[in-house]
Formats: C-alpha cells, structure tokens, sequence
C-alpha cells in the first residue's frame, strides 16, 4: 500500500504510514469511536501535532476568561499544536475586541449624553 501523502510503501496491516504518520483511508479506532486516530506498531498516535482540535470547552472559557485563551494558546503553540493554539488566541481575541467596542460604545454614549444638555 501506498501513503496518499507521501507516497511511501507500507504493508496493509499498519494502520498509517511509518514516515509521515498519516492515517490509511477507513481506518478507525473503535476503543475511542473514532475521535482518536489510530496508533502505528510503537504505540505513538498517526496524526500531525500541529493539526489537534481545539476542545470546545477551553474555547468558551477563553471567551469568558482572556487570560485563559491566552496561556493555552501560547502553551499549545509551544508543543507544535497550531491548530488548537490559533483557536484559543483567536478566541481570547476576540473577547479582548468584544470588551473594546462595549468601552467605546459606553464612553461613546456616556459623552453623547451629557453634551445633549449642554
């Protein structure tokens, strides 16, 4: 069998390729119903660290909390997962931008008042 990836030759038993750990079309993990990839012959999952999922739950906490979105995403980014990291940054960005317009709305509306009765 061929890896759709890199091309490498590897026996059909494997459940990805040896070299560049991309999982073999149909293949799926029964023990975790599929939200984990399959393991290679040394245990090591066959998927590319920089393509982890973020978790849902660290998302809505980073849009409640900032600083948390912010930890983890530099944490992620650290161990080469970009996709999770991007995702928590991006999220406590957009708290930061949301807490921005609601300063400039209120200061906005606070001046908007007081010059009415001038």
């Amino acid at each position: 069998m061929y890896c759709q990836k890199c091309g490498s030759m590897y026996d059909d038993g494997q459940p990805c390729c040896p070299y560049c750990k991309t999982p073999r079309a149909g293949v799926n993990n029964s023990q975790f119903h599929g939200l984990m990839p399959p393991l290679d012959r040394n245990g090591m999952p066959c998927y590319d660290p920089g393509d982890t999922p973020a978790e849902t739950g660290i998302i809505i906490l980073s849009l409640l909390v900032p600083l948390v979105g912010i930890i983890f995403g530099c944490i992620c980014l650290k161990n080469n997962e970009k996709r999770a990291g991007n995702a928590y940054l991006i999220a406590a960005a957009a708290r930061y931008i949301i807490l921005l317009f609601l300063v400039f709305a209120f200061v906005f509306h606070f001046f908007s008042f007081f010059t009415f009765f001038l």
